[in-house]
């Protein structure tokens, strides 16, 4: 079976120049999502008779297209807002080693939670929602239940509003000499190289040694430098340019985005749990956060009094200014 590359290497570009084509209208990138010929836009109907799971995959049990001759992820993808709650797409996740549940950091996950975009210019990524929903329940339904085993969904409720989880392995194990050659052997064969190491042709800023986590996991990445390839993620401005680990929660975090993703599942007996994951493949920022809210009361002079009895100095009032009758 041949994998989707975990993290591309280099932007993807308009030509072998280098040069960057931004996507920036809405039907330009819905025509790319539905037309696109390495994956299926998340909101077509009935896309489980398209699909079945491909057993102990890297990533678990993979969803893979059914019916070709090769077996390749099967790709979904769509846009969505990132949520400001729930994000740990940054660069340790927020990974506590004195915390015992948050186990070793060569397997930590980064993960965010996306949800229906509000973006005026995108309304079909908030009138699609629904339908990729219903897509991705469809696809965890495709695993028979056990007895007495927990489900654990990608869809999530927060705040009232339904969320999907989306996921990054931040390290992968180095491999060996053998390996690299087999996997080499192999993208010869089929014309894709699938395998690069992640940190070709990247600077050094998203190298592991110089990886930006917090203090307190310094230590613990120093370990990791001999056994494990950083990942970083495949994400990529509103130019095209790959987004540096330190600016990952400043760019990403309320963005409208551009995602492409696979879809796996892991049954774990020993805890009786059913795990259904979106891995992350690619994103593209379509639109960058939107501005937080602002309050009338920042920056005001307490030793002033109360603002809210001074005059109100041409701003206009909230609820309008007709009088009450």
């Amino acid at each position: 079976m041949r994998l989707a590359p975990n993290t591309p290497t280099t932007p993807p570009t308009s030509s072998s120049t280098g040069t960057c084509t931004p996507i920036s209208t809405a039907s330009i990138v819905l025509d790319k999502l539905q037309n696109s010929p390495g994956g299926f836009y998340a909101a077509t109907p009935k896309l489980t008779y398209r699909v079945e799971y491909f057993p102990g995959g890297r990533d678990g049990n993979i969803l893979i297209a059914k019916g070709r001759d090769d077996d390749q992820e099967f790709i979904i993808c769509g846009v969505f807002q990132i949520s400001r709650n729930d994000f740990y797409f940054t660069p340790d996740a927020n990974f506590d080693p004195a915390n015992v549940f948050h186990g070793r950091l060569s397997d930590v996950k980064l993960s965010c939670r996306l949800t229906a975009g509000r973006n005026n210019s995108f309304k079909f990524a908030s009138e699609d929602f629904p339908a990729i929903l219903d897509n991705l329940n469809a696809f965890e339904k495709l695993v028979p239940s056990k007895t007495n085993y927990e489900r654990l969904s990608v869809i999530h409720d927060s705040l009232g509003h339904r969320t999907i989880k989306l996921t990054h392995s931040l390290f992968e194990a180095k491999t060996t000499d053998n390996e690299n050659q087999r996997d080499h052997n192999a993208s010869d064969n089929d014309g894709n190289n699938s395998t690069t190491t992640v940190d070709s042709g990247l600077g050094s800023e998203f190298n592991i040694t110089t990886w930006p986590v917090a203090e307190r996991c310094r230590n613990h990445l120093e370990d990791l430098v001999s056994t494990h390839d950083i990942c970083p993620l495949p994400a990529y401005n509103e130019n095209h340019i790959l987004i540096p680990p330190h600016q990952y929660e400043s760019k990403l975090k309320g963005a409208l985005v551009e995602v492409h993703m696979a879809f796996c599942h892991h049954r774990i007996n020993k805890s009786k749990r059913d795990i259904f994951n979106c891995i992350l493949r690619e994103l593209i920022v379509l639109s960058p956060p939107a501005a937080m809210p602002t309050s009338p009361f920042k920056r005001r002079r307490l030793n002033a009094g109360p603002s809210t009895e001074r005059p109100n100095k041409g701003k206009q009032p909230i609820r309008g200014s007709g009088s009450s009758p």
